[in-house]
């Protein structure tokens, strides 16, 4: 039985309908899952201007600009309440702009789908390739209060999200998963207690005592990526944001994509933003959305 894949398509004002449009090849061929686009009808075929039957649509009525939060919100309890009546068995949100969607509710999509579902604080975003992810454990987070929002508790969510994710659903016997210090080559050449001493080093032991696969940290931060390649990774934990996604990003560039574990559904987003600055210009790059839709394809029996 196949298993139907909600796509949100979030922000109307965006390159959202481009990348679909870009991908209707896909939605041609005779897949192993079904997709069911949540959004604006209207939107949708004057955008898109293709025939009806390649797409199922649940429309979310859009009246314009100010009505923006809004229609996103009805967008995302749409795809809730199908979930919960067993509807669809997975998510894509296509872009939309955090900022003006929540505010300062929630620093992204991942801790706002987390809290609809119970499962605040042991979500984990993992961005994704398959050579390898990385994963932040701080996500949208201001650089003064890292140190504040770690804890040996957060390491051991994300470290068992990475884990059972690589091992029940990709089926890799035995995962390999660094773990990066915060500070400058892991605080060797400062004085006084350091994250490293108090939180990291100690997440790391009551780790090896629970697994038995292969752990590598704390990793100078620095050497991340060289000593993720020689040792051939499966992932990276990085303490804070751009201290994995910079390198990840400029590796993968668009075959990429962004997945939230530690949800009771696999929810995946494209790896890039709305694009707003080239809306209309044809040149919104579809890859890291096709990605989304080919990871479903590939593994859509562990759903």
């Amino acid at each position: 039985m196949k298993k139907t894949i909600a796509i949100i398509t979030s922000d109307p004002l965006s390159v959202n309908y481009e990348i679909i449009k870009k991908s209707i090849f896909f939605f041609k061929k005779n897949n192993k899952n079904k997709y069911l686009f949540i959004g604006s009808k209207k939107l949708f075929n004057k955008k898109i201007n293709t025939k009806k039957k390649y797409f199922q649509i649940e429309n979310i009525i859009w009246n314009g600009h100010g009505k923006k939060k809004e229609y996103l919100q009805n967008s995302f309890n749409k795809f809730f309440e199908l979930y919960k009546k067993k509807k669809v068995h997975g998510l894509i949100n296509l872009p939309l702009n955090k900022k003006n969607f929540f505010g300062s509710t929630y620093p992204g999509v991942t801790e706002y789908i987390a809290k609809k579902f119970n499962r605040s604080n042991l979500e984990t975003m993992l961005l994704y390739n398959s050579n390898f992810s990385v994963s932040p454990l701080t996500t949208h987070c201001e650089i003064k209060n890292i140190s504040k929002k770690i804890s040996i508790k957060k390491i051991l969510v994300n470290f068992d999200n990475i884990y059972t994710f690589y091992k029940k659903f990709l089926k890799v016997k035995k995962p390999s998963i660094g773990i990066l210090g915060l500070n400058p080559h892991n605080s060797m050449d400062f004085k006084g207690v350091s994250e490293e001493e108090e939180i990291i080093i100690p997440a790391i032991k009551k780790i090896r005592k629970k697994y038995r696969t292969k752990i590598y940290g704390p990793i100078s931060p620095d050497v991340s990526f060289i000593e993720r390649e020689s040792k051939n990774l499966n992932s990276l934990i990085g303490i804070y944001h751009d201290q994995v996604l910079t390198t990840f990003k400029y590796i993968h560039k668009f075959n990429a994509i962004n997945i939230t574990l530690g949800l009771p559904f696999i929810r995946i987003s494209p790896d890039h933003g709305t694009a707003s600055n080239i809306i209309n210009k044809n040149k919104a790059n579809p890859q890291s959305f096709i990605c989304c839709l080919e990871f479903f394809e590939n593994f859509y029996k562990s759903i």
